[in-house]
């Protein structure tokens, strides 16, 4: 009778143990190239790519049965709000900059890239070549910058002004790519603009000139995905992506960067 209860119990913690393991991983994505996108009906993109090789690795290393759904969504706030509310087995990929206000509600993972604002001027501007008052006062001192409201772009904007050019005359933009065509039309503009943006106007404007005064560019923030207060997957992709032989350290991880958006901003992008 001991035998056959030990042998019962014994089945069914095998059973709990295997429901446990089977389990759907709840893939919510903002779509943005190059960070997710969708072509031919498949989800693609940087984020993509590496939140793949997580599940990849949970398969193999945490012997999970992990079945990835993805959904995409359109509007951001829509995305975020979802995300935030849903399942503990739910990760959010939407570029998104950790911050302490989204921290408070939503968790976020190991940053998985850098997010650097450029400093951009025409391509006919004098170059800023060292970040003292005297250089930046004689390169940017008559310009107008440019930015748009409420950003962190704009934060930038109003550092410099702060510290270097007091009367510095800023003009309020609504997009950055906007923005870009205006330094492209006139040498007295300048702006702080996503590195990734303006690696996109460059494919798609060729022929602008413009140019980036490297000793001014940002790149204090990070981009990170985000999960619901709780969840286990914070932890375990931290495991990941940045214990000491992590994703990160891999020739995999720049791989995939390089893939959509070259060596050059890999090497600008990349976590160390």
């Amino acid at each position: 009778m001991k035998k056959t209860a030990f042998i019962f119990l014994f089945l069914l913690t095998s059973l709990l143990s295997s429901a446990q393991a089977a389990d759907t991983l709840y893939i919510n994505y903002n779509v943005m190239a190059p960070f997710s996108n969708v072509v031919d009906n498949k989800p693609v993109g940087i984020e993509i790519d590496i939140i793949n090789e997580y599940a990849m690795w949970l398969k193999v290393n945490k012997k999970m049965d992990i079945t990835v759904k993805y959904n995409s969504f359109s509007d951001f706030d829509l995305f975020y709000s979802i995300t935030r509310k849903a399942s503990k087995n739910t990760i959010g990929l939407g570029a998104i900059t950790i911050t302490p206000e989204k921290a408070k509600e939503v968790d976020f993972s190991a940053a998985y890239l850098k997010n650097v604002a450029f400093c951009i001027t025409n391509g006919n501007a004098p170059d800023i070549k060292t970040k003292t008052s005297g250089d930046i006062i004689k390169g940017l001192g008559s310009m107008t910058a440019l930015t748009i409201p409420g950003t962190n772009l704009s934060k930038y904007v109003n550092e410099l002004k702060k510290t270097y050019v007091k009367d510095l005359k800023i003009n309020n933009q609504t997009s950055q790519v906007k923005m870009l065509d205006e330094i492209a039309k006139n040498v007295l503009n300048f702006a702080y603009v996503d590195a990734i943006e303006f690696w996109f106007y460059l494919k798609s404007n060729p022929q602008k000139f413009l140019k980036m005064q490297k000793v001014l560019n940002q790149s204090k923030e990070e981009l990170a995905f985000i999960m619901p207060k709780g969840s286990q997957h914070k932890a375990l992709f931290n495991e990941f992506f940045s214990g000491p032989t992590g994703f990160k350290t891999t020739r995999n991880y720049r791989a995939i960067l390089e893939k959509y958006v070259g060596s050059y901003m890999t090497q600008n992008m990349a976590i160390n």
